[in-house]
């Protein structure tokens, strides 16, 4: 049920060098990509595109083989395919870095959920943030609370495991013991809360990682 905000490259798309790594990993991977392909790649017009590329055309990053009007083939140089490997580096130690924020925020939240008495809880919505919360709560030997499954609202991904927690329905909660449900979907959160209520389920077991 959970599309989240970090399904796909979007978080990283504005930066320029962001923009240099791709088109220059892009044309690393294939010769014959056409311009149309890597603007909707990394989300910018064609003819930004065709401005980028020749910039790299300048600087000696690529080299292009003109067929016809309609048919180039891209090169990456020697200078290029040292670029891109460096702004590879500099791209993973950004993404570790935002992994690191995000972690001890989780870890933060999920102490301060533990302080008020809850031990073992739930999570709703078998995304990506639950994913990153079950590995901080399988890493983080600190943490004490402790995490028995995932609910979801998709029959698809019931009865599969997300990190070896079970993923389940809503009505098979009854065979779990916990003391409380915590929301890990940001674009459903509302809707689950409504949910929870409907089925009235404890306000006070309701556990909000995401307010409006």
């Amino acid at each position: 049920m959970d599309g989240e905000v970090m399904s796909d490259n979007s978080f990283f798309k504005p930066t320029l060098l962001y923009k240099e790594f791709m088109i220059l990993d892009l044309i690393e991977k294939d010769a014959n990509i056409t311009q149309r392909e890597i603007s909707k790649t990394i989300g910018v017009a064609v003819s930004m595109t065709n401005a980028y590329i020749e910039n790299f055309v300048e600087k000696g990053l690529i080299k292009k083989k003109k067929h016809s009007t309609k048919t180039v083939e891209y090169f990456i140089t020697n200078k290029g395919m040292e670029r891109r490997k460096l702004l590879n580096i500099e791209y993973l130690n950004a993404s570790q870095n935002i992994y690191n924020s995000a972690k001890e925020n989780i870890v933060l939240f999920l102490n301060q959920v533990y302080n008020k008495g809850i031990n073992n809880i739930l999570l709703y919505g078998a995304g990506e943030v639950a994913e990153l919360m079950l590995d901080v709560v399988g890493s983080e030997k600190n943490l004490l609370l402790s995490i028995a499954a995932v609910i979801d609202d998709d029959p698809r991904k019931q009865g599969n495991l997300l990190l070896n927690k079970p993923i389940i329905s809503l009505k098979e909660i009854i065979h779990f013991r916990h003391d409380g449900i915590l929301i890990s979907s940001y674009t459903h959160h509302n809707k689950i809360t409504d949910k929870l209520k409907t089925i009235n389920y404890d306000d006070s077991k309701i556990i909000e990682f995401f307010n409006n």
